[in-house]
């Protein structure tokens, strides 16, 4: 029932009085939302955790990037709050935990419950969302509710071990965007408010975080030696803990990618922090061994909210101070499994009624440059920390000198109060449509979604032009994890008249009248590849087509030129579909190989092709004996290559692969689940409409 979430906190208020209605009330126990609109898939649950403890692999991702990739790296986190209850007599401190890693099915560590019968809300930006409102933060919010108060669990009656609440409400929310700039992070929003009688002193939160980089492509998630390969670092000016995988034994793919936690920051900030420049000094980072109980002490798991006798053991201790630097240096040099937590604090008091929030970012980043997986150099930092910069500027939004206030000159849309997550917008992404044909490939897209976007800052329509990027064939199969972040540029066309882009112009590209599809009511107005230029792609292999908009910058307000998400398809050429007698059926490659290089190296992982198929047919496969290998049932109206390994294997599961129609793949796989051997094979196709048939022989050597 746990799972991940990536959130950030954020206000424009100091401490606040709330009435006695709740914040809102949003959710059952609920792990089965994740992020999708960007890169990172983040499961976020409404009860404090981040990440499915991988129970849910491969199906649902807990932290996966790139989006589709299968490298995970969060097997779970959650936020932790600790507190000074003032009249509780014998009761020093009490932490409330989303998760720890003592955390188990029996239920402790799991100490914030949300209502029975409650739901995750959803809202979006993006005006094509079943989900938009005017009120969305993010392309993508998920909001949810929920508290610490309960010592049994809503709905079931299961006792919460050795919980003792301190009287929270947390309103969550976490934000996630598709922009190119700021599709590396999550943003988890958490505002506090102290619900209970008692006032609570020097209160302190943190996100414990439970990272594990892998590469889940080669390595089972749970399998021995899974947890035993990360390393950690901390880098305090950042704010940032961050994890990465040391090596990829076992399993032999490497992930070479970071995990990092932000506090992006506070409202208030903690007691004596002017700015957020200052916040640094109050912000604890702590690493401790799973359930370590043994060795080092200051790696020892805490297992009490309060003990005067071991700070390492209490884990009020851990959100309020920070392991000792000849503890935290050795961390990024070793494989280990550490579970690590970042904190901030103290608020002096929190009354009855009051509020703080605190705002952490989720950030991936792959590995720059050509080190050795298990180095953790600034180059190899180089992305991710650019990467934490834009999650912290995305979080300042208006507030440019870090001071909570709105002040002079940083009103940029004029409403009068101090806005975060003021992004920059790029133009919408392109409506984007792909035909498919006998080696070859079309991408239309239409004119209006990107060319009359308008910039919420400077509200001008500043569209310049499009990029079109395309996978190299043979990338699927090489860095299947990578597919998404291969994409190459293969064509820009832009504005003519001014200074920015090759001034191209669309005359290449531009239809002379709006082309239209069945069931489609857009027009789409170019095309790539232009009529002039011959591009000829390979039969049977897969390609990625994306398709971005840019506008032009903006040099008054210090703007780059910003581009788009990518509109993409995923096409796999091949022959059109055909009833034609005079069209001979075939196989390719014949005579297939065993071990070819396209191919996975499983038994499951291979694929041939049958050409020149009817639309709708049954293809039966035979021994020279005459008995039935397989029988395909073949409709190029529903075909996705979704009943063979390979296109589940190497493709990219958010995007449905489109194919030319008279193509059917086949995994050599028999009808009676067995790897087919070595020799000639006969086969048949019937066509369903009009019952002709035609036969055809391969050749398999394995």
């Amino acid at each position: 029932m746990r799972y991940c979430l990536a959130l950030a906190l954020s206000t424009g208020f100091l401490l606040s009085s709330v009435s006695s209605q709740s914040i809102f009330k949003i959710a059952d126990d609920d792990d089965g939302q994740f992020t999708s609109v960007g890169n990172i898939s983040l499961t976020i649950s409404n009860f404090a955790t981040i990440g499915t403890r991988n129970r849910y692999w491969p199906t649902q991702p807990s932290c996966e990037y790139p989006r589709g990739s299968l490298v995970e790296h969060i097997y779970q986190g959650g936020l932790w709050v600790g507190g000074r209850p003032r009249n509780r007599p014998g009761v020093v401190a009490l932490v409330s935990t989303g998760v720890t890693d003592r955390s188990s099915s029996s239920g402790i560590g799991y100490e914030f419950t949300s209502e029975f019968g409650s739901i995750i809300h959803q809202r979006s930006s993006l005006s094509d969302s079943r989900f938009f409102s005017e009120t969305a933060v993010s392309h993508q919010d998920f909001l949810a509710e929920y508290t610490d108060r309960n010592t049994r669990v809503p709905g079931t009656g299961d006792s919460i071990l050795a919980h003792q609440p301190l009287g929270l409400i947390v309103s969550q929310e976490s934000y996630a965007w598709n922009f190119p700039f700021a599709d590396f992070f999550v943003i988890l929003n958490y505002r506090i408010v102290n619900a209970g009688a008692d006032t609570l002193d020097e209160v302190y939160v943190g996100l414990w975080n439970n990272a594990v980089v892998r590469n889940t492509n080669f390595v089972r998630p749970g399998t021995t030696g899974y947890f035993d390969r990360g390393g950690n670092g901390y880098d305090s000016l950042q704010r940032t803990m961050y994890t990465f995988e040391f090596d990829p034994t076992p399993g032999g793919g490497p992930a070479d990618s970071y995990i990092g936690i932000k506090l992006l920051g506070t409202t208030p900030f903690p007691v004596n922090i002017p700015t957020l420049d200052e916040l640094y000094r109050q912000t604890f980072y702590n690493a401790w061994r799973f359930r370590s109980s043994s060795g080092d002490a200051a790696y020892f798991s805490p297992d009490e909210d309060y003990r005067s006798d071991n700070p390492f053991l209490s884990r009020y201790h851990r959100l309020s101070t920070s392991l000792p630097l000849d503890k935290i240096t050795p961390l990024r040099t070793r494989p280990d499994n550490m579970t690590t937590l970042l904190s901030t604090g103290p608020w002096q008091t929190l009354n009855p009624g009051d509020t703080i929030e605190v705002v952490f970012a989720v950030v991936c980043a792959k590995k720059f440059g050509s080190d050795p997986e298990r180095f953790d150099t600034p180059e190899q930092r180089a992305t991710l920390l650019a990467n934490l910069q834009w999650a912290q500027q995305t979080y300042d939004g208006e507030d440019t000198n870090g001071n909570n206030i709105l002040d002079p000159g940083e009103d940029l849309n004029g409403n009068g109060k101090l806005d975060r997550y003021v992004l920059p917008s790029p133009p919408r992404q392109p409506r984007v449509r792909a035909v498919v044909d006998n080696q070859d490939v079309v991408i239309y897209w239409d004119k209006a979604s990107a060319e009359e976007s308008i910039d919420p800052i400077s509200k001008e329509k500043d569209f310049e032009g499009y990029r079109i990027y395309r996978s190299t064939p043979g990338a699927d199969f090489l860095s299947p994890e990578l597919l998404l972040l291969s994409l190459s540029p293969v064509g820009e066309f832009d504005k003519t008249g001014n200074d920015v882009g090759y001034n191209t112009g669309f005359g290449e590209i531009l239809l002379p009248e709006a082309k239209t599809f069945p069931g489609d009511q857009t027009e789409y107005w170019y095309r790539f590849p232009p009529v002039s230029l011959n591009v000829t792609h390979l039969n049977g292999w897969q390609y990625l087509y994306g398709v971005s908009a840019f506008d032009r910058g903006d040099l008054e307000n210090n703007l780059p030129i910003l581009e788009s998400a990518s509109a993409i398809v995923r096409v796999v050429p091949g022959t059109p579909a055909t009833s034609n007698p005079d069209v001979e059926v075939g196989v390719y490659p014949n005579p297939y190989y065993g071990r070819a290089y396209w191919d996975g190296s499983g038994e499951r992982s291979r694929k041939l092709y049958f050409y020149n198929l009817p639309g709708r047919c049954i293809i039966t496969i035979y021994t020279i004996a005459g008995d039935v290998v397989a029988e395909l049932d073949h409709d190029a109206a529903t075909y996705t290559g979704d009943d063979i390994e390979w296109f589940r294997r190497f493709g990219d599961r958010e995007r449905v692969p489109q194919f030319a129609g008279g193509e059917r793949a086949w995994d050599l796989i028999s009808r009676f689940d067995q790897a087919i051997s070595s020799g000639l094979y006969l086969f048949s196709v019937r066509d369903k409409d009009n019952g002709t048939v035609k036969t055809g022989k391969f050749l398999v050597v394995k």
